[in-house]
């Protein structure tokens, strides 16, 4: 008789975990207005917008970026996105703050996404805008150790996201982890790059995650399903 009670209680207990981990997942986007969204720099504000549900980006002036209120240390954003122009890239900024005297920068780590054609320092790769680090901190393909004093291990990822991989003018789903001193992101379920950053007096713990718009009249970009799982 013991056995017959059991089951229901592991059912009951694992539903219980599901429902739990499920509940930890924010979604970000209301899917109608940007609430809870500034732009950087504000004067650039009338190039976002909500229509049908998705953030839309035009780029028609000066590079700008859309930064969700929070500050967040660890955590996994996921969203879709999608280049409705036939050029241009995009990115999403973690763990960043805003730079003095620079109204259209940010100070952090650049998750780098772009159209397919653009290469390997873009599509796939992590970039870390305002600190002279170098061009880029990983290639796509590539999991980057820094040590403390900056230099770079660079090794292979198997199975990598390749720009095959990716869609074109159409969505391409993005999770973008961060935890502790390691940061990596995924495009439609492959690891495009990973960071390991050992250099703790450039790295950074904690910041505000924003979606990047290129200047540029071609340049547009869209945006839905954004959740943060904190």
């Amino acid at each position: 008789m013991k056995f017959i009670f059991i089951f229901p209680l592991v059912v009951a207990i694992c539903g219980l975990i599901t429902a739990y981990a499920e509940d930890e997942v924010e979604s970000i986007f209301d899917g109608k207005t940007l609430d809870g969204w500034n732009c950087r720099p504000s004067s650039q504000l009338k190039n976002w917008s909500v229509e049908k549900g998705q953030i839309i980006g035009r780029g028609k002036g000066q590079e700008s970026y859309l930064m969700f209120n929070d500050q967040l240390g660890d955590f996994e954003l996921r969203f879709s996105y999608k280049l409705i122009s036939d050029e241009g890239n995009t990115g999403v900024e973690v763990r960043s703050h805003p730079v003095k005297g620079k109204a259209s920068r940010l100070h952090g780590y650049h998750a780098d996404i772009g159209h397919i054609g653009i290469g390997d320092k873009v599509l796939g790769a992590w970039d870390f805008h305002e600190n002279n680090r170098g061009d880029y901190l990983a290639k796509r393909g590539h999991k980057v150790t820094i040590n403390e004093n900056g230099k770079k291990e660079i090794g292979e990822i198997d199975n990598a996201f390749e720009p095959s991989d990716a869609k074109a003018k159409d969505w391409n789903k993005v999770v973008v982890y961060a935890k502790g001193n390691r940061l990596w992101f995924t495009i439609n379920g492959k690891i495009a790059s990973e960071v390991i950053d050992n250099e703790k007096a450039k790295r950074l713990d904690k910041g505000y995650i924003g979606f990047q718009l290129h200047g540029g009249d071609k340049m547009i970009v869209a945006f839905k399903d954004i959740s943060v799982k904190r």
